[in-house]
Protein backbone atom coordinates (compact mmCIF):
# COMPACT_ATOMS: atom_id res chain seq x y z
CA UNK A 1 0.00 0.00 0.00
CA UNK A 2 1.61 3.50 -0.88
CA UNK A 3 0.66 6.06 1.41
CA UNK A 4 0.50 9.87 -0.37
CA UNK A 5 1.89 12.77 1.98
CA UNK A 6 2.07 16.50 1.38
CA UNK A 7 5.21 18.89 0.98
CA UNK A 8 3.68 20.11 4.04
CA UNK A 9 3.35 17.53 6.69
CA UNK A 10 6.23 16.14 5.87
CA UNK A 11 8.52 19.23 6.87
CA UNK A 12 5.92 19.36 9.88
CA UNK A 13 7.29 15.73 10.64
CA UNK A 14 10.81 16.37 10.14
CA UNK A 15 10.62 19.23 12.43
CA UNK A 16 9.09 16.60 15.51
CA UNK A 17 11.51 14.04 14.88
CA UNK A 18 15.39 13.69 15.73
CA UNK A 19 17.08 13.63 11.82
CA UNK A 20 19.47 11.51 13.65
CA UNK A 21 17.99 8.86 15.40
CA UNK A 22 14.15 9.48 14.06
CA UNK A 23 12.86 9.89 18.06
CA UNK A 24 9.96 12.37 18.77
CA UNK A 25 11.03 15.43 20.08
CA UNK A 26 8.09 18.01 20.17
CA UNK A 27 8.99 21.68 20.07
CA UNK A 28 12.73 20.99 21.21
CA UNK A 29 15.63 22.18 19.01
CA UNK A 30 18.27 19.70 20.28
CA UNK A 31 17.65 15.96 20.62
CA UNK A 32 17.30 14.75 25.21
CA UNK A 33 18.44 11.43 23.59
CA UNK A 34 21.21 11.49 21.19
CA UNK A 35 22.10 15.43 21.20
CA UNK A 36 21.58 15.95 17.81
CA UNK A 37 20.47 19.55 16.39
CA UNK A 38 16.77 19.70 15.52
CA UNK A 39 16.34 22.33 12.65
CA UNK A 40 13.10 24.43 13.23
CA UNK A 41 10.78 27.04 11.24
CA UNK A 42 11.94 30.51 11.35
CA UNK A 43 8.34 31.96 11.96
CA UNK A 44 8.39 29.67 14.88
CA UNK A 45 11.43 30.76 16.36
CA UNK A 46 9.72 34.02 16.30
CA UNK A 47 6.40 33.29 17.94
CA UNK A 48 7.85 31.63 20.63
CA UNK A 49 10.33 34.43 21.59
CA UNK A 50 7.64 36.56 20.89
CA UNK A 51 5.14 35.03 23.04
CA UNK A 52 7.50 35.43 25.67
CA UNK A 53 8.13 38.66 25.59
CA UNK A 54 4.74 39.87 25.09
CA UNK A 55 3.79 37.75 28.29
CA UNK A 56 6.35 39.46 30.75
CA UNK A 57 5.45 43.25 29.59
CA UNK A 58 1.47 41.71 30.17
CA UNK A 59 2.32 40.49 33.36
CA UNK A 60 4.47 44.23 34.10
CA UNK A 61 1.36 46.44 33.05
CA UNK A 62 -0.21 44.16 35.10
CA UNK A 63 1.65 44.72 38.25
CA UNK A 64 1.36 48.24 37.72
CA UNK A 65 -2.28 48.30 37.28
CA UNK A 66 -2.65 46.56 40.41
CA UNK A 67 -0.32 48.93 42.14
CA UNK A 68 -2.11 52.09 40.88
CA UNK A 69 -5.78 51.08 41.02
CA UNK A 70 -7.82 53.12 43.96
CA UNK A 71 -9.73 50.11 45.56
CA UNK A 72 -13.44 50.77 45.26
CA UNK A 73 -15.62 52.81 47.62
CA UNK A 74 -18.68 51.34 48.41
CA UNK A 75 -21.36 52.06 50.43
CA UNK A 76 -22.56 50.40 53.72
CA UNK A 77 -25.93 49.97 52.56
CA UNK A 78 -25.07 48.79 49.07
CA UNK A 79 -23.13 45.38 50.25
CA UNK A 80 -24.63 42.06 49.69
CA UNK A 81 -23.51 38.57 50.18
CA UNK A 82 -22.26 38.02 46.59
CA UNK A 83 -20.03 40.48 47.83
CA UNK A 84 -18.24 38.13 50.76
CA UNK A 85 -14.44 38.11 50.79
CA UNK A 86 -14.38 41.47 48.51
CA UNK A 87 -12.01 44.31 49.08
CA UNK A 88 -13.48 47.41 49.83
CA UNK A 89 -13.22 50.53 51.25
CA UNK A 90 -15.28 52.74 53.38
CA UNK A 91 -14.95 56.01 54.54
CA UNK A 92 -17.32 57.40 57.46
CA UNK A 93 -17.52 58.47 61.09
CA UNK A 94 -16.32 56.37 63.71
CA UNK A 95 -19.71 55.35 65.44
CA UNK A 96 -18.49 53.84 68.83
CA UNK A 97 -15.11 53.82 71.16
CA UNK A 98 -12.72 51.26 70.24
CA UNK A 99 -12.27 48.38 71.88
CA UNK A 100 -8.82 46.57 72.26
CA UNK A 101 -8.94 42.99 72.95
CA UNK A 102 -6.02 41.40 75.00
CA UNK A 103 -5.52 38.16 77.27
CA UNK A 104 -2.86 39.21 79.54
CA UNK A 105 -0.49 41.59 78.65
CA UNK A 106 -0.47 40.55 74.54
CA UNK A 107 -2.94 42.45 72.26
CA UNK A 108 -5.03 40.00 70.06
CA UNK A 109 -7.26 43.00 68.71
CA UNK A 110 -9.09 46.02 68.28
CA UNK A 111 -12.30 46.86 66.74
CA UNK A 112 -14.82 50.22 66.30
CA UNK A 113 -18.23 50.71 63.94
CA UNK A 114 -18.01 53.16 60.92
CA UNK A 115 -21.08 54.79 59.97
CA UNK A 116 -21.30 56.23 56.42
CA UNK A 117 -24.90 58.01 57.08
CA UNK A 118 -26.18 54.43 55.03
CA UNK A 119 -25.65 51.84 57.56
CA UNK A 120 -23.07 50.86 60.07
CA UNK A 121 -20.63 47.91 59.50
CA UNK A 122 -17.83 46.50 62.48
CA UNK A 123 -14.20 46.85 61.33
CA UNK A 124 -11.82 44.28 63.16
CA UNK A 125 -8.01 44.48 63.47
CA UNK A 126 -6.72 41.05 64.44
CA UNK A 127 -2.77 40.42 66.28
CA UNK A 128 0.28 42.19 64.49
CA UNK A 129 -2.30 44.52 62.64
CA UNK A 130 -3.98 45.97 65.84
CA UNK A 131 -0.30 45.93 67.92
CA UNK A 132 0.76 47.84 64.73
CA UNK A 133 -1.94 50.19 65.10
CA UNK A 134 -1.23 50.90 68.58
CA UNK A 135 2.32 51.16 68.51
CA UNK A 136 1.85 53.67 65.69
CA UNK A 137 -0.72 55.69 67.96
CA UNK A 138 -3.22 55.31 65.46
CA UNK A 139 -6.61 54.68 67.67
CA UNK A 140 -10.08 55.74 66.23
CA UNK A 141 -11.74 57.36 69.03
CA UNK A 142 -16.24 58.54 68.56
CA UNK A 143 -16.48 61.02 66.33
CA UNK A 144 -13.64 60.80 64.64
CA UNK A 145 -13.24 60.10 60.57
CA UNK A 146 -11.87 57.85 58.89
CA UNK A 147 -11.66 55.85 55.66
CA UNK A 148 -11.14 52.03 56.10
CA UNK A 149 -10.16 48.77 53.41
CA UNK A 150 -10.41 45.52 54.24
CA UNK A 151 -11.52 42.13 52.88
CA UNK A 152 -15.57 41.74 53.58
CA UNK A 153 -17.23 38.62 55.46
CA UNK A 154 -20.58 38.53 55.09
CA UNK A 155 -22.25 35.64 57.39
CA UNK A 156 -25.39 33.56 56.86
CA UNK A 157 -27.39 35.45 59.10
CA UNK A 158 -26.26 39.60 57.01
CA UNK A 159 -23.82 39.91 59.86
CA UNK A 160 -21.23 42.68 57.81
CA UNK A 161 -17.62 42.44 58.78
CA UNK A 162 -14.30 44.39 57.70
CA UNK A 163 -10.78 42.94 57.99
CA UNK A 164 -8.38 45.48 58.44
CA UNK A 165 -5.58 43.51 56.55
CA UNK A 166 -2.57 46.11 56.94
CA UNK A 167 -2.17 49.16 59.54
CA UNK A 168 -1.70 51.32 55.93
CA UNK A 169 -5.14 50.96 55.24
CA UNK A 170 -6.29 52.78 57.80
CA UNK A 171 -6.51 56.86 56.99
CA UNK A 172 -7.57 58.75 60.55
CA UNK A 173 -8.87 62.40 60.49
CA UNK A 174 -9.02 63.19 64.50
CA UNK A 175 -11.42 65.49 65.48
CA UNK A 176 -10.57 67.68 68.50
CA UNK A 177 -13.61 67.27 70.91
CA UNK A 178 -14.85 70.50 72.71
CA UNK A 179 -14.17 71.12 76.25
CA UNK A 180 -17.40 70.96 78.55
CA UNK A 181 -19.03 71.78 82.19
CA UNK A 182 -20.23 68.30 83.61
CA UNK A 183 -23.92 70.14 83.43
CA UNK A 184 -23.85 70.50 79.52
CA UNK A 185 -24.25 67.20 78.81
CA UNK A 186 -27.49 66.61 77.35
CA UNK A 187 -28.91 64.36 74.13
CA UNK A 188 -27.50 66.15 71.30
CA UNK A 189 -23.81 64.82 72.46
CA UNK A 190 -24.53 61.37 72.13
CA UNK A 191 -21.91 59.55 70.28
CA UNK A 192 -19.83 62.23 70.46
CA UNK A 193 -16.33 62.43 72.24
CA UNK A 194 -15.97 65.64 75.03
CA UNK A 195 -13.21 67.01 77.21
CA UNK A 196 -14.31 67.34 81.30
CA UNK A 197 -12.10 68.17 83.76
CA UNK A 198 -13.47 67.53 87.78
CA UNK A 199 -13.27 65.90 91.01
CA UNK A 200 -13.57 62.37 91.91
CA UNK A 201 -16.20 62.22 94.67
CA UNK A 202 -16.88 58.22 94.03
CA UNK A 203 -15.22 54.95 93.16
CA UNK A 204 -17.01 51.90 92.55
CA UNK A 205 -14.46 48.95 91.36
CA UNK A 206 -16.10 45.52 90.22
CA UNK A 207 -15.58 42.92 91.76
CA UNK A 208 -13.21 40.03 91.82
CA UNK A 209 -14.65 37.93 88.46
CA UNK A 210 -16.66 40.36 87.73
CA UNK A 211 -17.09 41.79 83.99
CA UNK A 212 -18.78 45.07 85.14
CA UNK A 213 -16.40 48.34 84.35
CA UNK A 214 -15.02 50.64 86.90
CA UNK A 215 -17.89 53.82 87.43
CA UNK A 216 -16.26 57.11 88.95
CA UNK A 217 -17.81 59.47 89.97
CA UNK A 218 -16.98 63.10 88.87
CA UNK A 219 -18.09 66.54 90.11
CA UNK A 220 -16.82 70.49 89.63
CA UNK A 221 -18.67 73.27 89.98
CA UNK A 222 -21.74 72.53 87.69
CA UNK A 223 -22.57 69.40 88.74
CA UNK A 224 -21.86 65.59 88.32
CA UNK A 225 -21.74 62.67 86.05
CA UNK A 226 -20.48 59.02 86.19
CA UNK A 227 -17.44 58.24 84.27
CA UNK A 228 -17.02 54.36 83.09
CA UNK A 229 -13.62 52.53 81.56
CA UNK A 230 -13.19 48.64 81.54
CA UNK A 231 -10.22 46.62 83.30
CA UNK A 232 -7.53 46.86 81.03
CA UNK A 233 -8.06 50.77 81.03
CA UNK A 234 -7.57 50.60 84.80
CA UNK A 235 -4.56 48.11 84.32
CA UNK A 236 -2.62 50.94 81.46
CA UNK A 237 -3.22 54.05 84.08
CA UNK A 238 0.99 54.60 84.93
CA UNK A 239 -0.36 56.37 87.93
CA UNK A 240 -3.39 54.64 89.29
CA UNK A 241 -2.91 54.41 92.75
CA UNK A 242 -3.65 57.96 91.96
CA UNK A 243 -6.81 57.29 91.79
CA UNK A 244 -8.25 58.37 95.19
CA UNK A 245 -11.52 60.02 96.17
CA UNK A 246 -10.14 63.93 95.94
CA UNK A 247 -8.04 63.45 92.27
CA UNK A 248 -8.48 66.01 89.54
CA UNK A 249 -9.09 64.31 86.42
CA UNK A 250 -8.87 65.33 82.78
CA UNK A 251 -10.40 62.92 80.62
CA UNK A 252 -11.38 62.55 76.75
CA UNK A 253 -14.36 60.69 76.82
CA UNK A 254 -17.40 59.75 74.75
CA UNK A 255 -21.04 60.30 75.62
CA UNK A 256 -23.18 57.10 75.93
CA UNK A 257 -26.32 56.39 77.79
CA UNK A 258 -26.84 53.53 80.35
CA UNK A 259 -30.13 52.68 81.34
CA UNK A 260 -31.76 55.85 80.40
CA UNK A 261 -28.68 57.94 81.54
CA UNK A 262 -26.21 60.06 80.33
CA UNK A 263 -22.27 58.80 81.31
CA UNK A 264 -19.15 59.33 80.01
CA UNK A 265 -17.44 56.14 78.49
CA UNK A 266 -13.19 56.02 78.26
CA UNK A 267 -11.61 53.78 75.78
CA UNK A 268 -8.23 54.32 76.17
CA UNK A 269 -5.71 54.50 79.42
CA UNK A 270 -4.15 57.70 77.91
CA UNK A 271 -7.44 59.76 77.52
CA UNK A 272 -7.31 59.69 81.37
CA UNK A 273 -5.19 62.56 82.91
CA UNK A 274 -4.16 63.67 86.71
CA UNK A 275 -4.01 67.38 87.39
CA UNK A 276 -1.66 68.87 89.60
CA UNK A 277 -0.95 72.41 90.77
CA UNK A 278 -2.31 75.27 90.15
CA UNK A 279 -4.58 73.08 87.26
CA UNK A 280 -5.84 71.53 89.57
CA UNK A 281 -6.80 74.29 92.17
CA UNK A 282 -8.41 75.65 89.87
CA UNK A 283 -10.52 72.73 88.24
CA UNK A 284 -11.81 72.03 92.58
CA UNK A 285 -12.08 75.89 93.57
CA UNK A 286 -15.46 76.07 94.26
CA UNK A 287 -16.54 72.11 94.17
CA UNK A 288 -18.35 71.41 97.70
CA UNK A 289 -15.32 69.22 99.55
CA UNK A 290 -17.20 68.66 102.56
CA UNK A 291 -20.25 67.18 101.13
CA UNK A 292 -18.89 65.55 97.67
CA UNK A 293 -15.12 64.83 97.79
CA UNK A 294 -13.76 64.54 101.69
CA UNK A 295 -12.06 66.60 104.05
CA UNK A 296 -9.29 65.84 106.29
CA UNK A 297 -10.16 65.34 109.80
CA UNK A 298 -8.09 63.46 113.04
CA UNK A 299 -10.00 60.18 114.48
CA UNK A 300 -11.35 62.32 117.28
CA UNK A 301 -12.86 64.79 115.28
CA UNK A 302 -14.83 62.65 113.57
CA UNK A 303 -18.74 63.54 114.93
CA UNK A 304 -21.85 63.26 114.05
CA UNK A 305 -22.32 66.47 112.06
CA UNK A 306 -20.03 64.53 109.63
CA UNK A 307 -22.78 61.41 108.82
CA UNK A 308 -23.10 61.09 105.32
CA UNK A 309 -19.60 62.83 104.47
CA UNK A 310 -16.32 61.55 102.91
CA UNK A 311 -13.31 62.28 105.10
CA UNK A 312 -9.92 61.53 105.01
CA UNK A 313 -8.12 59.86 108.18
CA UNK A 314 -4.65 59.01 109.19
CA UNK A 315 -3.27 57.03 112.01
CA UNK A 316 -1.94 53.69 113.34
CA UNK A 317 -3.88 50.46 112.68
CA UNK A 318 -4.63 49.13 116.06
CA UNK A 319 -6.48 45.60 115.30
CA UNK A 320 -8.60 44.17 112.75
CA UNK A 321 -10.98 41.77 112.76
CA UNK A 322 -11.96 39.36 110.52
CA UNK A 323 -15.82 38.38 109.87
CA UNK A 324 -16.71 34.99 110.81
CA UNK A 325 -16.67 32.68 107.54
CA UNK A 326 -20.39 32.71 105.42
CA UNK A 327 -21.24 35.70 107.40
CA UNK A 328 -22.39 39.06 105.72
CA UNK A 329 -20.60 41.18 108.57
CA UNK A 330 -18.08 43.78 107.59
CA UNK A 331 -13.61 43.86 108.15
CA UNK A 332 -13.56 46.17 110.93
CA UNK A 333 -10.20 48.04 111.24
CA UNK A 334 -9.51 50.53 114.56
CA UNK A 335 -7.55 53.45 114.05
CA UNK A 336 -5.81 55.40 116.44
CA UNK A 337 -3.56 58.74 116.53
CA UNK A 338 -2.66 58.98 120.15
CA UNK A 339 -5.62 61.34 120.61
CA UNK A 340 -8.32 59.14 120.07
CA UNK A 341 -9.92 56.09 117.50
CA UNK A 342 -12.16 55.39 114.92
CA UNK A 343 -13.80 52.40 113.67
CA UNK A 344 -13.33 51.71 109.85
CA UNK A 345 -15.26 48.95 107.77
CA UNK A 346 -15.18 47.80 104.38
CA UNK A 347 -16.75 43.89 102.96
CA UNK A 348 -14.86 41.04 101.41
CA UNK A 349 -14.90 43.02 98.06
CA UNK A 350 -12.45 45.90 99.51
CA UNK A 351 -10.69 43.57 101.17
CA UNK A 352 -9.72 40.96 98.26
CA UNK A 353 -7.89 43.75 96.62
CA UNK A 354 -5.75 45.01 99.59
CA UNK A 355 -2.38 43.08 99.67
CA UNK A 356 -1.23 42.01 102.92
CA UNK A 357 -4.03 43.01 104.68
CA UNK A 358 -3.60 41.53 108.18
CA UNK A 359 0.06 42.89 108.27
CA UNK A 360 -1.23 46.01 108.75
CA UNK A 361 -1.80 46.00 112.03
CA UNK A 362 0.60 48.47 113.75
CA UNK A 363 0.91 50.23 110.24
CA UNK A 364 0.25 54.01 109.53
CA UNK A 365 -2.49 54.28 107.12
CA UNK A 366 -4.52 57.15 105.45
CA UNK A 367 -7.98 56.17 105.04
CA UNK A 368 -11.12 57.74 102.78
CA UNK A 369 -14.35 56.88 103.24
CA UNK A 370 -18.24 58.20 104.14
CA UNK A 371 -18.92 58.70 107.90
CA UNK A 372 -22.20 56.71 108.90
CA UNK A 373 -24.18 56.14 112.40
CA UNK A 374 -24.51 52.13 113.53
CA UNK A 375 -26.74 51.56 116.11
CA UNK A 376 -25.30 54.99 117.45
CA UNK A 377 -22.20 54.31 117.09
CA UNK A 378 -19.52 56.50 113.92
CA UNK A 379 -17.54 54.43 111.81
CA UNK A 380 -16.26 55.26 108.40
CA UNK A 381 -17.10 52.95 105.55
CA UNK A 382 -14.38 52.44 102.52
CA UNK A 383 -15.47 51.59 99.37
CA UNK A 384 -12.63 50.94 97.29
CA UNK A 385 -9.50 49.28 98.41
CA UNK A 386 -7.45 52.30 96.96
CA UNK A 387 -8.91 54.46 100.01
CA UNK A 388 -6.86 52.51 102.44
CA UNK A 389 -3.42 54.00 102.10
CA UNK A 390 -0.38 52.72 103.38
CA UNK A 391 1.81 55.11 104.95
CA UNK A 392 4.80 53.91 107.16
CA UNK A 393 4.85 49.92 107.76
CA UNK A 394 4.86 48.77 111.04
CA UNK A 395 8.46 47.96 112.77
CA UNK A 396 9.81 44.61 112.28
CA UNK A 397 9.40 42.07 115.32
CA UNK A 398 13.15 42.30 115.86
CA UNK A 399 12.62 46.29 116.70
CA UNK A 400 10.04 45.27 118.82
CA UNK A 401 11.01 44.79 122.24
CA UNK A 402 9.86 41.46 123.46
CA UNK A 403 7.68 41.45 126.78
CA UNK A 404 7.22 38.43 129.64
CA UNK A 405 4.21 36.56 129.54
CA UNK A 406 3.43 38.26 132.89
CA UNK A 407 3.17 41.33 131.21
CA UNK A 408 0.65 40.29 128.98
CA UNK A 409 -3.05 41.99 130.72
CA UNK A 410 -6.49 42.55 129.18
CA UNK A 411 -5.33 46.02 128.70
CA UNK A 412 -2.98 44.82 125.95
CA UNK A 413 -5.96 43.12 123.75
CA UNK A 414 -6.41 43.92 120.28
CA UNK A 415 -2.39 45.36 120.52
CA UNK A 416 0.58 43.34 118.78
CA UNK A 417 2.80 42.43 121.59
CA UNK A 418 6.54 40.14 120.96
CA UNK A 419 7.12 37.56 123.26
CA UNK A 420 10.09 35.05 123.64
CA UNK A 421 10.14 31.35 125.05
CA UNK A 422 10.07 28.07 124.92
CA UNK A 423 7.38 25.63 122.86
CA UNK A 424 5.85 23.40 125.72
CA UNK A 425 3.40 21.74 123.62
CA UNK A 426 0.25 22.17 120.94
CA UNK A 427 -2.99 20.47 120.49
CA UNK A 428 -5.34 20.53 117.60
CA UNK A 429 -8.09 22.50 117.05
CA UNK A 430 -11.09 23.13 113.96
CA UNK A 431 -9.14 24.87 111.56
CA UNK A 432 -5.57 25.73 113.27
CA UNK A 433 -3.59 24.33 116.41
CA UNK A 434 -2.49 25.94 119.42
CA UNK A 435 0.73 26.24 120.79
CA UNK A 436 1.77 26.64 124.81
CA UNK A 437 4.16 29.49 125.04
CA UNK A 438 6.48 29.67 128.40
CA UNK A 439 9.17 31.74 129.93
CA UNK A 440 10.24 32.15 133.21
CA UNK A 441 7.21 33.82 134.32
CA UNK A 442 4.48 32.08 132.86
CA UNK A 443 2.96 30.44 129.47
CA UNK A 444 0.46 31.94 127.30
CA UNK A 445 -1.40 30.05 124.17
CA UNK A 446 -0.22 30.70 121.31
CA UNK A 447 -2.92 30.06 118.48
CA UNK A 448 -1.93 29.57 114.48
CA UNK A 449 -4.70 29.29 112.02
CA UNK A 450 -4.51 27.10 109.42
CA UNK A 451 -5.73 29.90 106.30
CA UNK A 452 -2.99 32.06 108.58
CA UNK A 453 -0.33 29.93 108.97
CA UNK A 454 -1.00 26.59 106.40
CA UNK A 455 0.44 23.71 108.63
CA UNK A 456 3.29 22.82 106.14
CA UNK A 457 4.69 26.18 106.82
CA UNK A 458 4.45 25.09 110.87
CA UNK A 459 6.51 21.79 110.63
CA UNK A 460 9.32 22.89 112.22
CA UNK A 461 7.83 23.96 115.32
CA UNK A 462 8.75 21.35 117.60
CA UNK A 463 8.35 21.04 121.53
CA UNK A 464 11.47 22.54 123.63
CA UNK A 465 12.56 24.69 120.65
CA UNK A 466 13.19 28.86 121.58
CA UNK A 467 11.30 31.21 119.66
CA UNK A 468 10.52 34.73 118.88
CA UNK A 469 6.13 35.37 118.68
CA UNK A 470 4.65 38.60 117.40
CA UNK A 471 1.10 39.15 117.22
CA UNK A 472 -2.10 40.39 118.45
CA UNK A 473 -3.39 40.10 121.56
CA UNK A 474 -6.81 38.29 121.88
CA UNK A 475 -9.43 36.94 124.62
CA UNK A 476 -10.80 33.76 124.50
CA UNK A 477 -13.47 32.07 127.05
CA UNK A 478 -11.98 34.59 129.32
CA UNK A 479 -8.00 33.39 128.56
CA UNK A 480 -5.72 35.61 126.93
CA UNK A 481 -4.09 34.24 123.98
CA UNK A 482 -1.25 35.64 121.10
CA UNK A 483 -2.64 35.21 117.15
CA UNK A 484 0.55 35.65 114.74
CA UNK A 485 -0.88 37.12 111.17
CA UNK A 486 1.45 35.23 109.25
CA UNK A 487 4.38 32.42 109.84
CA UNK A 488 7.18 35.62 109.12
CA UNK A 489 5.77 36.62 112.51
CA UNK A 490 7.86 33.31 114.09
CA UNK A 491 11.32 33.17 114.64
CA UNK A 492 13.63 30.94 115.97
CA UNK A 493 15.93 31.39 118.22
CA UNK A 494 19.66 30.18 119.29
Amino acid sequence: MIENTLPEQASSRAEITCPSCGRFVGALTRCPYCGASVHKRLSIRIFRYAALLLGTVGLFFLYLMVRNREIPLVKISGITPTMNFAYVRVAGRVASDTRVYREGDRVQGLGFVVDDGTGEIAVRAYRAVARDLLSSNIFPRMGDRVTVAGSLSVSADDRILLRLQSPRQLHLEAVEPPSIHLADLSEDLLGKSVIVEGVVSRIMAPRPGSRAPWVIRLVDRSGSADLTFWEDVYAGLPQRDRLLLGAVLRVRASVSRHRGRLQLRVSRSEDLQFLEGDQARGVSRGVDYNARVGMRVMPTEVNSSLVGRVVSCSGVVDSLQRPRAGSRAPWRMRLTDGTGSVTVIFWDDVARHVRNLEELVGARVRVQGRVNAYRGRLQLKLEHSRSLMLIEPRRSSPEEAPLTVSEVTTDLIGRVVTLTGRLAGSRGIPGGVVYTLENETGSIPVVLWDRQVPGRLRDWMEQGLRVRITGTVKEYHGKLEVVPRTIHDIAKLP
